[in-house]
């Protein structure tokens, strides 16, 4: 296959994405404001029901905007050769390949942080705030921002310099041991990133002995379950919005709850949201997810090994030398499609997930504690109740609350 077909290719996937995307999003917003089941209009009045088709209309305006705007560029890029001509400029600086990857990476990530960063700020000190829902100060943005990078830099660039080397080494038969590294970094990710990262963005403050304490591990004890770490993040540093995770394995295993959450719900409430968490642990969700996603790495780095036999994956984005960083560009590009399929393999999986740790929450806790708490955290973050069931397939990880609150009834 030539340069130029793959090329068009590309073209024809990122310009049929994009139309599937912007379809989606109107479809969702159209359906967001057909009526509510009546059993469940309890959970909006009259002014918040406007209230929340008014933020998901200002959501879908900017992403719009924001989606339309990447994606041209995104195609003039490639029409123009323009990560060609990024490869080409860093090549005139240096000639080690990991060095040429980096600047190559260093540069088009720089390039789509300034296309996003207007729309960021837009929606987090204009839609967010206009809602109620924005607590973040501009100190607070330009230093998450700035961490966000450093942090991104000091993992990514060792991470993405070993998989070039293997490369450099091992050529087009470097998958495996690029798999047996992915696996390890998501491992150590899985079991530690919590407690590493975190902490550098939000303050993590162990829960205070009282009731919601003793009521949350007189739960866990009754459930076999050995909390390692139980913490308090201050979410409301950020946002309004409440929000609670699991996280870690064995005896780092790590539970946390935002304080907006504790501030929302009375403390049945919050046990039952951590019963759900429980349950994921329990029902092996987490273990069956993370497996998953190991085997997926591996297919697709087999994938990218056997495409990096063909330099014309390279010259198709307009580069003279064929190379790791912008053959893995073309790559991911034309894995698209594929990506799609298994994203709507993986969001089902999820959503039965959550049916089934609802279910766990339910049969440990007292009935109807979930539903309520599930009803304040949707209604305050002025959830669209009634989105498209297509839009629901492609994108949500959860499924919308009125069809939890149905499983749950």
């Amino acid at each position: 296959m030539s340069a130029n077909t793959i090329l068009n290719i590309a073209l024809a996937i990122m310009v049929a994405s994009s139309l599937f995307d912007a379809v989606l999003n109107r479809l969702n917003l159209k359906h967001s404001e057909t009526p509510i089941d009546h059993k469940f209009s309890f959970l909006y009045d009259d002014e918040k029901r406007k209230n929340a088709l008014d933020y998901q209309r200002a959501n879908y305006k900017a992403n719009f905007l924001a989606d339309s705007i990447s994606t041209v560029i995104t195609i003039l890029m490639l029409a123009l050769g323009g990560f060609g001509i990024v490869d080409d400029f860093v090549r005139g600086y240096f000639s080690n390949e990991i060095l040429i990857g980096l600047g190559f990476i260093a540069i088009v990530g720089l390039l789509g942080s300034i296309i996003s960063l207007p729309f960021t700020i837009y929606s987090t000190f204009v839609i967010e705030a206009k809602f109620g829902f924005n607590k973040t100060t501009v100190k607070t943005f330009i230093t998450d921002k700035i961490k966000g990078t450093l942090i991104g830099a000091i993992i990514g660039a060792p991470l993405f310099s070993a998989i070039v080397w293997i490369y450099l080494q091992l050529g087009s038969y470097f998958w495996l041991a690029t798999w047996l590294l992915m696996t390890a970094f998501s491992l150590f990710s899985f079991a530690f990133g919590t407690t590493l990262i975190l902490p550098r963005f939000n303050k993590l403050s162990p829960l205070e002995d009282g009731e919601l304490r003793t009521a949350i591990l007189d739960y866990c004890k009754s459930q076999g379950y050995s909390v390692g770490r139980l913490f308090v993040m201050d979410g409301s540093r950020r946002s309004t919005k409440a929000n609670a995770f699991f996280a870690g394995i064995g005896k780092s295993k790590t539970i946390v709850l935002y304080d907006t959450l504790i501030e929302k719900l009375n403390i049945e409430e919050v046990v039952a949201v951590l019963a759900h968490e429980v349950g994921h642990y329990k029902r092996k969700h987490t273990l069956a997810m993370f497996v998953s996603s190991i085997l997926q790495t591996l297919a697709i780095t087999a994938l990218l090994g056997w495409m990096l036999n063909y330099p014309e994956i390279s010259y198709a984005l307009g580069a003279n030398v064929p190379s790791f960083h912008v053959a893995a560009t073309t790559f991911f590009l034309l894995f698209t499609p594929i990506s799609m399929i298994l994203g709507l393999a993986n969001m089902a999986i999820s959503r039965r997930n959550e049916f089934d740790a609802d279910e766990y929450s339910t049969s440990t806790y007292p009935k109807g504690v979930l539903a309520s708490a599930l009803g304040k955290i949707s209604t305050d973050a002025l959830a669209n109740l009634n989105p498209h069931p297509l839009y629901v397939k492609v994108h949500y990880t959860h499924p919308p609350v009125i069809e939890r609150l149905k499983a749950l009834q």
